[in-house]
This record gives structure tokens, C-alpha cells and sequence, in this order.
């Protein structure tokens, strides 16, 4: 069945992927940053470095889940950070949408220089209302983003980001396919430049790691900000 056939789906579908994260489920992702999250996981994570060389520059033009239009300029003078996903993924993208929740929550008084947000990789069912009713289950400071496949395509470019689609299996509804996407979470600069990437699923700490160097950027924007 689809997304919008059973009116409390997706909010069911949110909150036990939620539960499943709680409890330590689901926990898989991508062990080099750029693999899909239907690949095996590394076996040795533990003392694996979350965080990435050589971050992107992510640029778009697409519209966030109010139906406004909007680029990464919009978000200028603020970190950004950045998740691809789709709203029918059944672990990863929760998951991953939690530790940023519970990084924003971290961070406290400090969240207010972060805008963390979350591009669909499934335009053609993540319309703007589907992405806020999703995203309300999380941080409220959530932004949602969609737009035609080719601003899409063209966003991930920017991000290194790589998603194909997965046909449902025969007998299946042909609108129950799935979407492989790419795992890591993006830190951008209040200038644009990217600062981090942080491969989701690699370590137990990854929360701890996100949270860590996210402050670290925020103390000294707020220290150039005093000084100025």
C-alpha cells in the first residue's frame, strides 16, 4: 500500500523506527561514508574515525516542506546539517534523523547557530506535506527539502551523494519501491564551505562525534562573533 493510503502510516512507521532506535536496533549504515544502506556494514567499527576528509560544498535550489522556495544560500550565517533520505526508509533514515535530534538537543543554546535538514532522495512521494508530517516526529528545527528529480540529482551531485531506486517485487504495489541512498550526515560552514562528514553507523559514538565537532565549529563562530 502507499504512503498516503492509511492515514496514520506514516506517523506508525516514524515512531516504531523511533522505538527500534531506542533500544539499539537498526543501527547499520555506511562503513566508508558514500555506501548504501541495503550493504553489509563494516564488522570493525569501533575504532573506526567518524568523520571523514575532503567534506563537500552542497549546493541546491529546491523547495523545503512549507512549499517555499529556497537555496543553500538561505541558510547562510548558519552551520548546516545536511541528511539524504526519503521518508518510506525503514531504518537508516529515522535513525540517522534521531542522533541529529539528539545532537540538537546536545548542543543546547548552541543549536540556535545549526539548521539541520533533510533532503529527499524520492520526490515523487515525499511531496512537501509528506516531508513536514515526517519530520515531526523530530527536532522542530527540521527543514525538509524537495523538488523535481533533476534538482535532486543535482543537489547530491554536490554532495557526493549517490541513491537508485529498487523496484517492489512481483505481486508487490508497484508504489511500495525503495530508495538506496547514501548514509553519511554533512557539516557546512555558515559560508558554505563543507567541514565535516560524519558516516553514520560507523561508530557507537556517532552522536558523541557529531556533537563534539559541531560545538567545536560553534565555539568559534561565537568567539568571532564577540570579537567583531
Amino acid at each position: 500500500m502507499g504512503r498516503w493510503k492509511t492515514e496514520d502510516k506514516p506517523i506508525k512507521r516514524v515512531h516504531l523506527a523511533i522505538t527500534a532506535v531506542v533500544v539499539g536496533l537498526g543501527l547499520i549504515g555506511g562503513a566508508l561514508g558514500y555506501l548504501y544502506y541495503a550493504e553489509e556494514p563494516s564488522q570493525n567499527t569501533e575504532n573506526l574515525d567518524p568523520i571523514t576528509m575532503f567534506p563537500p560544498v552542497i549546493e541546491f535550489s529546491l523547495t523545503d516542506h512549507t512549499g517555499k522556495a529556497v537555496t543553500n544560500e538561505d541558510y547562510r550565517g548558519k552551520l548546516m546539517l545536511v541528511a539524504f533520505g526519503y521518508t518510506f526508509c525503514p531504518d537508516i533514515c529515522p535513525t540517522g534523523l534521531w542522533d541529529m535530534t539528539m545532537v540538537m538537543n546536545a548542543l543546547g543554546a548552541q543549536a540556535d547557530w545549526v539548521q539541520p535538514i533533510f533532503i529527499t532522495v524520492d520526490p515523487e512521494r515525499d511531496t512537501a506535506e509528506a516531508l513536514a508530517e515526517y519530520l515531526a516526529a523530530f527536532h522542530p528545527s527540521f527543514v525538509g527539502l524537495t523538488g523535481t528529480p533533476e534538482q535532486i540529482a543535482s543537489a547530491a551531485k554536490t554532495a557526493k551523494a549517490h541513491y537508485f531506486r529498487s523496484e517492489p517485487a512481483e505481486g508487490v504495489d508497484e508504489d511500495e519501491y525503495s530508495m538506496g541512498h547514501t548514509t553519511s550526515i554533512y557539516l557546512v560552514g555558515i559560508d558554505g564551505n563543507g567541514l565535516a562528514v560524519f558516516n553514520f553507523g560507523m561508530a557507537p559514538t556517532a552522536v558523541d562525534a557529531m556533537t563534539e565537532r559541531i560545538r567545536h565549529f560553534v565555539n568559534i563562530q561565537e568567539v568571532l562573533a564577540k570579537s567583531g
